[in-house]
């Protein structure tokens, strides 16, 4: 009933997956004024959601409490046991498998729009519970997820749509003709396990969920437990659209759970999952490819992103570039530059050489105008989503004090509507390789900055690489003006495994990756073993059954 409806959109996103050039399914999201978000996520207050299969079990209460007001939002969901949500979704497989692939499809499309018209509310859930700034969750976490989610879907239709359903099939043996009645039937592997991180769900969480109902297994989410809400409106729809369509609505279900009490290890270990999706940590991640037992596992968690800088055309526009990436969401995305590397003579630019004093001290004064900026700190920075990662930050700031190489603390900005958000600017330290015993291993979350000494281009990228071989990346970034090194530098990233972005100098965020367009993680260093959305990303979630028959010629 939905599929037609959406046939159009379909067609172009998967016309747009195929050329990889620039379109977007979605108009833009007009963010809410502050006091209206609140409003939106106030009407939660008090509230139980059941997002699931009827259960005996009491509900929970999250931990949501807002990184901007320090007030807990005070919902509550409906938290089946490991056992419940499992047997649901083995009752819902079998409606499941028994629907077409255009139902399927048509559901997704369908949810995808619902999601998109009450974009305001779900921004206000976002950001109350991520800390993304409105902006962000309108964008990032808005239109841009939406299209991710959509290009995951395109992405299945298409690969689902290369198999025939019947053929007639004829070859001669001997002097016999023989004439075969074939059918071919994509089969799901099962129940699909979908774990969403805290400060940046959506992103993830739609290409995955979206990708399992395409290709046939049901979905259990699995949101932190600190950050639920915005996930949980979104599951809402989606099982909104499958009573529509007349297909049970565990199909999809929302497990919750709490930081003491988690039950993602145990729906993880259980035969019954069949897939796994995790973003999150490369503790828990490397822990769920070692122990997921009976499931394909697909991950993102984290690596350290460098930057190399060795040559610009305009310093002060690539200082601004690097500026406001380092403060993009305070530094806690997953594409957010952490390792940059200054050679010892300094960065060339057309104006001559500029010394690496100079440029630390520009990154720096860059830093403090978003800072001394509250409406634009605001939109940019956002604000931490966990208190944690404050605490964390200001240990670090402690310990590069007291050895002498903090540059620039995490200090915060005065917020225009929160004056008491969680907040934080970027830290600078400044280490030396050659001189420091060890440099922080793996990524530091949230807005810390290392400023590398290097002794010129060469041995930057030979640092830079040797991190991406250690402990991965997601994105990397390169500043040069020199053409043909930037195809050998471009070379040695790919040896590793990473991608390379070079020259990035524009309005749009360093770090922006575009749906349609950019594959999200390699699959090829220890950032993570998915890429958002290659095919791989859907092949390994179904198989084709077949059976033939014998008929006259």
């Amino acid at each position: 009933m939905f599929f037609e409806k959406h046939l159009d959109l379909l067609n172009a996103a998967v016309e747009a997956n195929r050329t990889r050039t620039a379109w977007t399914g979605f108009t833009p999201i007009t963010p809410p004024a502050a006091d209206q978000a609140e409003d939106l996520v106030g009407a939660y207050d008090g509230a139980t959601l059941q997002l699931s299969t009827p259960t005996a079990a009491a509900t929970i209460i999250a931990e949501e409490i807002s990184p901007y007001t320090g007030k807990a939002l005070n919902v509550a969901y409906g938290a089946p046991s490991a056992e419940e949500a499992l047997q649901a979704a083995e009752f819902a497989v079998v409606s499941l498998r028994e629907s077409s692939i255009q139902q399927r499809v048509g559901v997704c499309l369908e949810a995808l729009t619902r999601i998109h018209e009450r974009g305001g509310e779900f921004a206000a859930a976002t950001s109350h519970t991520t800390g993304q700034s409105l902006t962000m969750a309108c964008s990032g976490s808005g239109t841009n997820a939406l299209d991710r989610g959509l290009e995951g879907v395109a992405m299945a239709w298409a690969a689902l749509s290369r198999i025939p359903g019947a053929v007639t099939w004829q070859q001669t043996f001997g002097k016999t003709p023989v004439t075969l009645r074939k059918r071919f039937r994509p089969r799901s592997l099962g129940t699909a396990l979908v774990i969403a991180c805290a400060s940046f769900p959506a992103w993830n969480a739609y290409p995955a969920i979206l990708v399992n109902l395409v290709t046939g297994n049901p979905v259990l989410v699995k949101p932190h437990p600190r950050s639920v809400l915005g996930t949980a409106l979104a599951v809402g729809v989606i099982r909104d659209v499958l009573r529509e369509a007349g297909l049970p609505a565990d199909c999809v279900q929302l497990v919750v759970d709490t930081v003491e009490v988690p039950i993602a290890a145990r729906l993880a270990t259980d035969p019954a999952t069949r897939i796994i999706d995790f973003t999150g940590s490369p503790i828990f991640g490397d822990w769920l490819v070692n122990n997921g037992g009976n499931a394909v596992v697909y991950t993102e968690t984290a690596g350290v992103n460098t930057v190399v800088l060795d040559s610009v055309h305009d310093l002060s526009a690539t200082i601004r570039t690097l500026a406001g990436g380092l403060s993009l969401f305070s530094g806690q995305m997953c594409t957010t530059p952490q390792n940059i590397y200054i050679p010892d003579a300094g960065v060339h630019t057309d104006n001559g050489l500029v010394p690496r004093a100079e440029v630390i001290a520009a990154l720096t004064t860059a830093i403090d105008d978003l800072a001394g900026a509250p409406r634009r700190a605001g939109a940019v920075c956002g604000a931490l989503q966990s208190d944690t990662t404050l605490q964390s930050l200001r240990q670090l700031a402690d310990k590069a004090a007291a050895d002498g190489t903090l540059v620039r603390r995490p200090t915060p900005y005065e917020h225009p509507d929160y004056p008491h958000a969680r907040v934080a600017t970027p830290m600078l330290i400044r280490l030396d390789p050659r001189r420091a015993e060890h440099l922080p291993a793996g990524e530091q979350f949230g807005p810390v900055v290392f400023l590398i000494d290097c002794a010129d281009r060469d041995a930057a990228v030979a640092h830079a690489t040797d991190s991406v071989r250690r402990y991965g990346a997601i994105s990397s970034y390169l500043y040069c003006t020199d053409d043909t090194a930037v195809d050998s530098i471009a070379d040695a990233y790919a040896d590793v495994g990473a991608s390379l972005s070079a020259n990035l100098v524009s309005s749009m965020p360093m770090q922006y990756a575009a749906a349609y367009s950019d594959y999200h993680v390699t699959g090829l260093n220890p950032a993570g073993n998915a890429t958002l959305t290659d095919e791989s990303f859907i092949a390994g979630r179904f198989r084709v059954v077949q059976d033939r028959r014998q008929v006259e010629g």
